[in-house]
């Protein structure tokens, strides 16, 4: 029985062999018979559906077979250009890695279905722009896959390079730059660097010298490029883009294009940097004498470019500690390789490009954009913020119509403080502070900035209260002077000081007591006639200028600071303290005598403010050699100060005099056995709190940054109870040690050993404007109760915002968000962008850039606001 079931199958089988032989014969003989393509394949197409009805396998496999022979095979031009049309309109339409890369695996198996002719470079543009489109996936475990498919598309193109001639490939590069150099919503992919390394290398010299000399090509579009150029260096297989890189570089040199290099060299200096530690260490690593050689010059060469692009410790620190052990060229070396290759042009405002999205730091403090050269102005807002009673008074003040400037300080501090911008742009708060006879786009002193600004803000208020509460009676004057209100810079800032001046002919004085902003003061070394006029001038506070006042011979101003002894800030304070005499040029005129006598003045602190502003004359003009110099004399800047203070209205008895001695006497004997001399017999106790840092040579150059940390009184009792165990002066310290550097738009954290550091590593970056914070001997214990580990937010401490202020922050974070979501879906959209606008690049000549710039801000247009991390 079996075997004869056994034979039936076996003549089955037979028969349908038989059958599907007969029908491959019929098959081919339609294939080669003289009809038209249309009903051959329309002879296919029924054969196969009547095959697959009857369930006939054999059939269908045999028609399958010779329709992929016949289009495989056949000389059909119709089979071709059917293929090629589905070629093309398939890689348009699915910019998905996973099906480009699928249809690459196709067509390198069977190299015979890639388009020809007039059609290939057609088919290569559509490929290179869907692979364009083809963003990294979210999740790390996905990488890998998307790193290889990227590149098997890649190998692709380089088999179709291969085999083709150069238009092809001249077009392929022609369409890589269109993508990468044209502005669009959907991010070109970096994955484009897979194709990097099968471009011919001898092609490099003739494509950047077209690109460069194409005058179609703007300086927007060039400056996108080569960033994104740039960008493909991040490709794990990446080969020759830093060929690319520096050909593009010195080609654009070459012809003096020094803005485009400029504003790229400022826009990818963080992203460059953080790399730089991983190559010194593998050339470290390699004993071999190349690479000893190699990375000595690069050594050398990093120390170059750190001293004459100061200003980013932040950045700078980390390559530093990879090169401190080699030898640091000396500043005839730094001249010398300066001026072996100078980009000597500034920006010509064109070459913005806007930043991506970026998430606020995780710190949640906001930076600020660089409006062009505005750092002076933004260290001081910084720095102002971070003085918490002073931001939580300035916040809760009711501003009246006379006190703009209030207003737009106010809108500034609430945007730092609530805003879910990672940077803010304080336009309109510069068009109302920036002093009249500042120039718009250069740099400019923030000493000076920060007293016009304080005087601003104290005039506005002062007009006020003035027209609130005209006397009219002298008894009623005399009760409102008794019971004059202050101003909040009064209450904040103001000090008062009294000046006595003695004549040494007849014993007579004269004594004025006026109210200063800050405390101007003068190296010792470096004595002048005016170095003891207050920054302030008047009781008015006029804001005069210091900086040019303190007259310092060149040749002593300018040697290095290793080569000086370091000076305490005490002794800049003892200096300034110090009574004077007035002889010679200097005689001043006694009413007494009827005449110009010699004289003695005395200066002495009377009201010490809440926060105490000190400025540092390092500024100097030589009227010799009508140029302005800087003095970089080390300086030791303590956590804790105390400032000599002679206030009359202190009753000696009094339990708040009491309490303000005990306190100076602690700390004083404590600073005393660490090493410092303390003659002082009533004190003030003070601490630091922010840093405005200058890196530059000159006041009219260079870039501002600032160290700053939260000013509350936090760690008071702490301090008062383990005093005597303290050996260093560093260790007293009254608020909570949490840095913050704030650098424009880049927020870090810090510490205060980095600021310490940051003029014996970068010899042109020195303490500028210092802000101490008064702590007052009656309020220990009964501050904030913060504890030293948590984190001071303002919106925890201060009191909450007025509801306008808050009303825009809420208002910007809202179109803030629907930004993101709309970025999020672009970049998430695999669709083609609409071809106009991808290829169209000269449409965007006088366009400008574009994108959000941070709350409120409105369009910034051409102005630069990447930061001014490097200024020529």
């Amino acid at each position: 029985m079996s075997w004869l079931k056994s034979k039936s199958y076996s003549l089955k089988v037979g028969k349908e062999k038989v059958k599907t032989e007969r029908m491959d014969v019929i098959l081919k003989g339609i294939l080669a018979s003289n009809h038209a393509d249309n009903i051959k394949r329309d002879l296919l197409v029924k054969i196969a559906e009547k095959g697959s009805s009857s369930q006939s396998s054999g059939t269908v496999q045999s028609v399958l077979e010779l329709t992929a022979k016949w289009y495989l095979e056949g000389e059909s031009k119709f089979n071709e250009r059917a293929f090629e049309a589905k070629a093309l309109s398939y890689v348009k339409e699915h910019p998905y890695i996973e099906c480009l890369t699928s249809f690459a695996e196709f067509l390198l198996e069977f190299k015979e279905c890639v388009p020809k002719g007039e059609s290939l470079l057609h088919f290569c543009t559509n490929l290179i722009l869907s692979l364009s489109l083809c963003s990294p996936p979210e999740l790390e475990n996905g990488l890998v896959t998307y790193i290889k498919s990227a590149n098997t598309v890649a190998s692709l193109l380089s088999q179709i390079w291969s085999s083709s001639d150069s238009l092809v490939v001249l077009g392929c590069l022609k369409e890589i730059f269109r993508i990468i150099s044209s502005p669009c919503d959907v991010e070109p992919s970096v994955c484009l660097g897979s194709l990097v390394q099968y471009l011919p290398v001898e092609m490099i010299s003739t494509v950047v010298k077209n690109v460069i000399s194409d005058s179609s090509i703007n300086n927007n579009s060039m400056v996108t490029a080569i960033q994104r150029i740039i960008d493909w260096l991040q490709w794990p297989t990446a080969l020759y883009v830093d060929q690319w890189v520096i050909a593009f570089l010195k080609g654009l040199a070459s012809v003096q294009k020094y803005s485009i290099l400029i504003t790229v060299t400022e826009n990818k200096a963080d992203q460059i940097l953080p790399m730089v530690p991983k190559i010194v260490g593998d050339w470290k690593s390699d004993s071999s004498e190349f690479s000893q050689q190699l990375v000595t010059k690069l050594a050398e060469l990093l120390h170059v470019l750190m001293y004459l692009h100061g200003g980013f410790p932040e950045l700078y620190d980390p390559v530093y500690e990879v090169i401190k052990e080699f030898p640091k060229p000396s500043p005839d070396v730094i001249k010398f390789k300066l001026l072996e290759s100078k980009w000597t042009a500034h920006r010509d405002g064109q070459a913005y490009v806007p930043r991506s999205y970026q998430p606020k730091a995780e710190m949640g403090k906001t930076g600020l954009f660089n409006l062009g050269n505005t750092c002076y102005m933004n260290s001081i807002i910084q720095a102002l913020y971070m003085c918490d009673s002073f931001r939580n008074g300035l916040l809760q003040h009711q501003p009246t119509l006379e006190q703009s400037l209030v207003v737009k300080l106010q809108y500034v501090f609430a945007f730092l403080s609530l805003s879910q911008r990672p940077t803010y742009a304080p336009v309109n708060f510069l068009a109302a502070s920036r002093p009249a006879w500042f120039s718009a786009g250069f740099q400019q002193d923030c000493s000076e900035f920060l007293k016009y600004l304080l005087d601003q803000l104290h005039e506005q208020e002062t007009k006020y209260l003035t027209a609130t509460g005209s006397p009219k009676s002298p008894r009623k004057d005399k009760q409102k002077t008794e019971s004059k209100k202050t101003t909040l810079i009064e209450e904040n800032f103001g000090g008062k000081m009294s000046t006595t001046l003695t004549c040494l002919n007849c014993r007579s004085e004269s004594k004025k007591e006026e109210m200063f902003m800050d405390l101007p003061l003068a190296f010792p070394d470096y004595n002048t006639t005016s170095q003891k006029s207050l920054a302030g001038g008047d009781s008015k506070m006029s804001m005069r200028s210091h900086s040019s006042t303190n007259t310092v011979p060149r040749s002593t101003a300018s040697v290095p600071p290793e080569e000086m002894n370091c000076l305490h800030l005490n002794d800049l304070l003892k200096h300034y303290l110090k009574p004077e005499k007035l002889v010679g040029d200097n005689k001043y005129y006694c009413d007494n005598c009827g005449g110009l006598q010699e004289g003695e003045r005395k200066i002495k602190i009377v009201k010490t403010p809440e926060y105490l502003i000190l400025t540092l004359l390092r500024f100097s003009y030589d009227t010799k050699l009508q140029s302005r110099s800087k003095i970089f004399r080390e300086v030791k800047y303590p956590k804790t100060l105390l400032i000599p203070v002679e206030d009359e209205s202190r009753a000696t008895g009094s339990e708040r005099r009491k309490r303000c001695d005990s306190l100076r006497s602690s700390v004083a004997n404590q600073l005393e056995k660490c090493g410092l001399e303390m003659d002082i017999d009533c004190a003030d106790v003070y601490s630091l709190c922010s840093v405005v840092v200058h890196s530059g040579t000159s006041s009219d150059c260079g870039h501002y940054y600032c160290y700053a940390r939260h000013s509350v009184v936090t760690n008071s009792e702490n301090v008062c109870a383990n005093m005597q165990d303290f050996s260093h002066e560093d260790e007293m310290d009254f608020l909570q040690d949490k840095w913050y550097l704030f650098n424009d738009s880049r927020v870090s954290y810090a510490s205060y050993g980095s600021f310490c550091n940051v003029s014996q590593r970068f010899t042109k970056d020195t303490a500028y404007v210092l802000v101490y914070r008064k702590i007052d001997a009656e309020k220990i214990g009964t501050d904030y109760k913060i504890g030293l580990d948590q984190s001071i937010q303002p919106t925890k401490i201060d009191a909450p915002l007025r509801s306008d202020l808050r009303a825009a922050v809420v208002k910007d974070n809202k179109i803030y968000l629907q930004e993101q979501e709309s970025a999020a879906a672009k970049n998430s959209s695999r669709k083609r962008p609409n071809d106009s606008t991808w290829y169209n690049w000269k449409d965007d000549d006088d366009k400008g850039g574009g994108g959000p710039c941070g709350g409120g801000g409105g369009s910034l247009g051409d102005l630069d606001t990447s930061g001014a991390r490097f200024v020529f």
